[in-house]
């Protein structure tokens, strides 16, 4: 039986079953306690051949390392980037410390690259509270926002053919403005379908999305367009997708991924299997340090599956 569209979770930061021989890409230590979960010391300390650090991140290039060997890789360097995972089959990427710039152009790569790939994510166990709260923000997440520019290597010049039906998809999170923002990029705004959490990495969490994004909501009537999928599934994510792009025939779809990060994980996954039909609107936001707290339930998600290839959103 094919694992691909398992998921794995452990409810608390223990040390997951890594595959001997595989490849690990993690963040080093950041300001956030789930950036780089405990469990990994050891695995580093006694694989460390076979695990990357991301040393540093910049938009257009990061710097890895492992045991004393240093490596720079541009983003848009496709052939750089699948050099990472040359004579591994199986390659784990543990997403929780590293920006979308970072890992979505590396997911693309080992996507194709690896036969069976598994992305790990671990949870806050709380959000930074906004000194100052606002209707739009509750959480204290970013310092500013960089502008919308594609993520490397996934730029769409082509855009929508010529009176082609169009659709806005944000996967909504805490920070209202930003999925205004990203709507007001479009000429004219298309359809609105949402796309919230639920259920939530917490009960409540749902509606402070949903609270936080009222005014989207209100501007472009999309209260009636809302999608649901579980925070923390990519596959959730994957199959809202499939099903929004069933409802829009022959549509192309913006998709903004500024939800959670398993939602982002699905949603990037899905524009890379549609290039034709879809393009990534992203707007690059400038991260607050310690902007969580703590390290939740750590999930770990089968994209891919040696033998049976990849989930595609049936099953």
């Amino acid at each position: 039986m094919s694992r691909a569209g398992w998921t794995l979770r452990y409810s608390s930061p223990e040390v997951p079953s890594i595959e001997d021989g595989a490849l690990c890409l993690l963040s080093a230590r950041g300001s956030e306690d789930r950036s780089r979960a405990a469990f990994w010391d050891d695995h580093v300390l006694t694989h460390g051949d076979s695990c990357w650090e991301v040393e540093e991140q910049r938009p257009d290039e990061i710097v890895i390392g492992r045991r004393g060997e240093r490596r720079r890789l541009g983003l848009r360097d496709a052939a750089s980037l699948r050099s990472l995972m040359a004579g591994r089959s199986v390659a784990y990427i543990d997403v929780s410390g590293l920006a979308h710039d970072t890992w979505a152009p590396i997911l693309r790569e080992a996507l194709s690259a690896v036969q069976t790939l598994w992305v790990m994510y671990a949870e806050p166990e709380s959000y930074r509270l906004h000194a100052s709260p606002a209707s739009w923000n509750v959480f204290d997440l970013s310092t500013s926002i960089g502008g919308v520019a594609p993520l490397p290597g996934f730029a769409n010049l082509r855009g929508p053919r010529e009176e082609a039906p169009c659709a806005f998809v944000p996967f909504l999170g805490f920070e209202g403005m930003r999925a205004r923002q990203l709507a007001l990029s479009l000429d004219p705004v298309p359809p609105v379908v949402p796309v919230v959490g639920v259920p939530g990495f917490r009960f409540e969490y749902p509606q402070f999305t949903v609270a936080c994004n009222n005014e989207l909501l209100s501007d472009y009537q999309a209260h009636v367009n809302v999608r649901v999928a579980r925070a923390s599934c990519p596959f959730e994510a994957y199959r809202t997708l499939c099903e929004i792009s069933q409802d829009f025939p022959g549509a192309h779809v913006y998709i903004a991924p500024i939800g959670t990060k398993p939602h982002a994980v699905g949603a990037v996954w899905f524009a890379i299997d549609h290039p034709e039909s879809t393009e990534l609107l992203y707007d690059h936001p400038v991260r607050r340090p310690k902007r969580t707290v703590g390290v939740g339930p750590v999930h770990l998600y089968c994209l891919r599956d040696a033998g049976r290839g990849p989930f595609n959103g049936s099953r």
